[in-house]
């Protein structure tokens, strides 16, 4: 028994994928119905790295009823994986769930599963040369292809989405970036599998296997990414709680309707954040409240802290000024000033955290 590089691959996606489960599992402050989902998808992963492997080690034969089976989870990675971002960012949305026929294919393929415990080994190797098996096996294929395109699309349009929500969070901004990324290595998902059906029923390379290798190579990559933003950015997974104001918090709901009215006022009319001046306990004093009310309320119901969130004004501004074309004529460091923002390196850290990339190099992109 040899241990070649595709195993090597195989089994570091079994570690990560197990890795994430039990991460996922004993996560506290979770959105339980988005990890749910996520859970699964990583559980199906693992499911056919196990398969895999083990085929590559034993006697394929052995094991062509499970390749079948675990391929119908193939069918399921695009629906669960637009149902996961559906719940990941709408999570308290009451039609955050898919139709039966989103999940057609895959049971059209484990129906053919529970078809072929009725024939043996041979008669099953027999079939598979036949024109109709050798159409059934592309037409497939294909579907898993187009599956995956279709529902990363309309993830794509949830991203679409976050980046068009006017004042906008550091968070939601976290989340589109997430969620991007991910459709990257799903993507390459996509395109190896595409590449694998051409090399095979194009080209007629049956006895090829290095395109479909690609596949796991690329779901490798996939679980990674998984890992990385997991890790480096927890938030995510840790998704916060929406609190509901109740007479037991700090302020009844009225006292934070009018509050939310003065500070909306005071942000789009007056643009109070462009004061370098501005501190909590003047921002406070012009709402008619307290510092400490205001705390709250900026950590209960906005979940940012004063800094963070009259800052995110302040780099928005200095984007419309930018687009304005105000850096030809000042240096971006006075234009954040303007903004309202008092040190370089609180306005570099806050563009970075938001645009994730440096001033300088972000105006370089988009209008050199």
């Amino acid at each position: 028994m040899t241990f070649t590089f595709i195993d090597l691959i195989l089994f570091s996606g079994i570690v990560q994928g197990i890795f994430l489960m039990i991460s996922l599992y004993f996560i506290s402050q979770k959105n339980k119905k988005a990890n749910k989902i996520l859970m699964i998808i990583i559980g199906f992963s693992t499911a056919i790295f196990a398969r895999e492997m083990l085929s590559y080690q034993l006697d394929p034969l052995l094991f062509w009823r499970s390749s079948i089976l675990t391929e119908c989870t193939m069918y399921l990675f695009g629906p669960f994986l637009y149902l996961y971002f559906r719940k990941l960012v709408f999570r308290n949305h009451p039609k955050n769930r898919l139709s039966f026929k989103h999940y057609t294919p895959s049971l059209l393929l484990f129906i053919y599963f529970i078809w072929t415990l009725s024939i043996t080994t041979e008669e099953y190797v027999n079939s598979t040369y036949t024109s109709i098996m050798f159409y059934a096996f592309l037409a497939m294929e294909v579907t898993g292809v187009v599956s995956i395109i279709v529902y990363s699309y309309l993830s794509y349009k949830i991203v679409k989405h976050l980046k068009s929500v006017e004042n906008s969070s550091v968070y939601i901004h976290k989340i589109a970036r997430y969620i991007t990324f991910v459709l990257l290595g799903i993507s390459l998902i996509a395109v190896c599998w595409a590449y694998g059906i051409f090399n095979t029923y194009g080209l007629g390379n049956f006895e090829s296997i290095i395109s479909y290798k690609l596949i796991w190579i690329c779901i490798t990559i996939f679980l990674f990414i998984v890992g990385y933003f997991s890790l480096t950015q927890p938030e995510i997974i840790r998704l916060p709680i929406e609190r509901k104001i109740t007479t037991r918090d700090r302020m009844t709901k009225t006292e934070v309707t009018n509050i939310q009215k003065k500070l909306q006022l005071l942000i789009e009319e007056e643009q109070i954040f462009m004061r370098s001046d501005l501190s909590l306990k003047s921002l406070a004093k012009e709402l008619d409240t307290s510092a400490n009310n205001l705390s709250w309320l900026l950590n209960s119901v906005y979940e940012k802290t004063f800094y963070e969130y009259v800052n995110e004004f302040r780099v928005k501004t200095f984007l419309k000024k930018i687009e304005a074309g105000e850096h030809k004529k000042q240096t971006l460091l006075s234009i954040a000033m303007d903004a309202g923002f008092n040190s370089k390196s609180t306005f570099n850290k806050t563009f970075k955290s938001l645009m994730n990339d440096t001033p300088s190099s972000y105006i370089e992109k988009k209008y050199s």
